[in-house]
């Protein structure tokens, strides 16, 4: 179908409203960067160009979760519904009522894709294993593609625990026919022995080849001082984006 909304609108607010309003069929790709349920209060950056956004990224059963959507899950998606009281059982009522608000939104995300169409979620080891399990429940698991690794050298270290540096981002697609357009990245040789009949090219780091882009993404975190840093407290780089859309697009293509 149709979309029934123009390119290039930006809707602001809680995207299940605008999902539900949404034409099915209609998304050629969709990258979403939920809350992670952290349990903590995220601010803005003061005096940047996100100043006063803030989301507080904290769940409970009893005041985040509405009944009409344990009542759709219950009645029309029981895998889904045992998916999110596992997470509930296994880990928290909290954890359960995040599965619960991500769960009504993908099964919304799922409609509006179209059968060519992708979907990259960004996580992190708080909730993946759950969402995972989410995810499959909605999409199916047959459709799952990858679990891409986004590493990256910023943040702390621990003397308890190896230093966190990745997030995770689970790609499916909404059908085997989906689009896929294969990346290419640098693989620096040791040595060119054994390379005779493959392409190779020289750069100040040294000798390289092309290769297809793996699982995991090194791709740098945002600076403070970098241009396109917005002071938003979850904001994620361009260049990662750009590597979905162009993989999982075609340009000129339709909305995502």
């Amino acid at each position: 179908m149709e979309p029934n909304w123009k390119n290039r609108t930006l809707f602001h607010g809680d995207n299940l409203k605008f999902l539900r309003a949404m034409n099915s069929e209609s998304v050629d790709l969709i990258a979403t960067d939920p809350p992670f349920n952290k349990g903590r209060d995220f601010h803005a950056t003061p005096d940047s160009l996100a100043k006063g956004a803030k989301f507080q990224d904290r769940w409970s059963w009893e005041r985040d979760v509405h009944e009409e959507w344990v009542d759709q899950l219950t009645d029309d998606h029981p895998n889904l519904i045992d998916a999110i009281n596992s997470a509930r059982n296994a880990h928290s009522d909290g954890m359960g009522a995040y599965m619960c608000f991500m769960a009504v939104r993908l099964l919304e995300m799922h409609r509006v894709l179209k059968p060519t169409g992708s979907i990259y979620l960004h996580c992190d080891p708080t909730a993946s294993h759950y969402l995972k399990a989410v995810m499959d429940a909605v999409f199916r698991s047959k459709q799952f593609r990858n679990e891409i690794i986004w590493f990256y050298k910023t943040g702390g270290t621990s003397n308890r625990w190896f230093a966190r540096k990745h997030d995770n981002v689970f790609f499916y697609s909404k059908s085997q026919t989906h689009i896929f357009n294969v990346q290419k990245e640098k693989s620096y040789l040791s040595h060119k022995y054994g390379f005779s009949n493959i392409k190779l090219f020289e750069d100040e780091r040294g000798t390289y080849r092309h290769v297809g882009v793996r699982d995991v993404w090194d791709i740098p975190a945002l600076r403070g001082n970098q241009p396109e840093t917005a002071g938003f407290p979850t904001q994620k780089p361009l260049a990662l984006y750009e590597r979905m859309i162009q993989a999982s697009s075609d340009r000129g293509g339709g909305s995502s």
